[in-house]
């Protein structure tokens, strides 16, 4: 290789982005919620990453604003699924933005996350340190705290000055203080992976369509193939979303990858909002079945 290929393979390297986040949303009015959100997004997440935002059928006149919003980010990029007439699926989404993206890792990152400034510049610093970008068994998870109306209300009356942001962090790492929260997830929905090893192990199932157990399902095959112990008694149990008090079922096992992170200090919020109400969007009761099945049963 010339030195001219050199220097400029070099210089690829060092633009790389450290990770690429992927955002799948689908909004039905250019006033919903879901857009302000993802325009909070473009103004929290530091260069140093991507932003993949994956637009799952919107209507067109939204589509046009959210690429406009997309466009804020000086490291980002859009992409519009020909999916208008098809059930929203998080995990078609995630596997077009993980196909797209240019990072060695991804993050699968919905929506209605959000953490402080310095959280994602924290995950950043230990992206690079677990070396991640070059071995796929250390992937994890980014625990989540799922707020309260009044505890989301009080976080981005803070987030713009980043104030009590050591309040914050300390709601983050005792998950065991309930009174701004719903429950709290270390094995969360937001995976942090190995792009090579993840398009390697074939992405999210795309049968898992709507919302529900699609992350589960991912994580599932992830830990068969990257163990951290043995699995808990009662593994295909769903033992819901509450507080874990026992090694039982598979949340709690999914629970560990998550652990590392938290002992960083990293965690995300999840904003409230009411439950939503697009046409088959949740399908908890059929994936959630369909993924007992896999546990017990195993791949055909």
């Amino acid at each position: 290789m010339d030195q001219t290929k050199i220097v400029n393979c070099l210089q690829k390297q060092v633009s790389l982005p450290v990770a690429s986040i992927i955002i799948p949303i689908r909004s039905q009015k250019v006033s919903d919620e879901s857009l302000k959100r993802l325009q909070r997004l473009m103004q929290v997440i530091p260069e140093v990453f991507e932003i993949v935002v994956v637009d799952d059928g919107s209507p067109n006149k939204v589509s046009i604003q959210l690429e406009s919003i997309s466009g804020q980010h000086k490291n980002s990029r859009y992409t519009k699924l020909n999916t208008r007439w098809r059930r929203f699926s998080l995990a078609r989404s995630r596997n077009r933005g993980a196909q797209e993206s240019r990072a060695p890792v991804v993050i699968f990152h919905d929506v209605d996350f959000i953490g402080m400034p310095e959280t994602y510049h924290s995950l950043a610093e230990y992206i690079k340190e677990i070396e991640l970008a070059t071995h796929p068994k250390r992937f994890f998870c980014v625990p989540v705290a799922f707020l309260k109306e009044k505890a989301t209300t009080r976080f981005l009356t803070d987030l713009p000055d980043q104030r009590n942001q050591s309040y914050w962090t300390h709601v983050l790492a005792l998950p065991e203080s309930r009174k701004n929260l719903q429950h709290y997830v270390k094995g969360s929905s937001c995976i942090v992976i190995n792009r090579k090893g993840l398009l390697e192990l074939g992405g999210h199932d795309e049968t898992y369509d709507g919302h529900g157990a699609e992350d589960f399902e991912l994580l599932h095959r992830l830990c068969e193939r990257y163990p951290i112990r043995d699995k808990p008694p009662n593994y295909s149990i769903n033992t819901g979303s509450g507080t874990i008090q026992e090694y039982r079922g598979f949340r709690a096992f999914f629970a560990l990858y998550g652990e590392e992170a938290l002992n960083e200090g990293i965690g995300l919020v999840h904003l409230y909002h009411p439950k939503r109400k697009g046409w088959g969007y949740y399908k908890h009761k059929r994936n959630f079945a369909k993924l007992k099945r896999l546990m017990e049963l195993g791949y055909d």
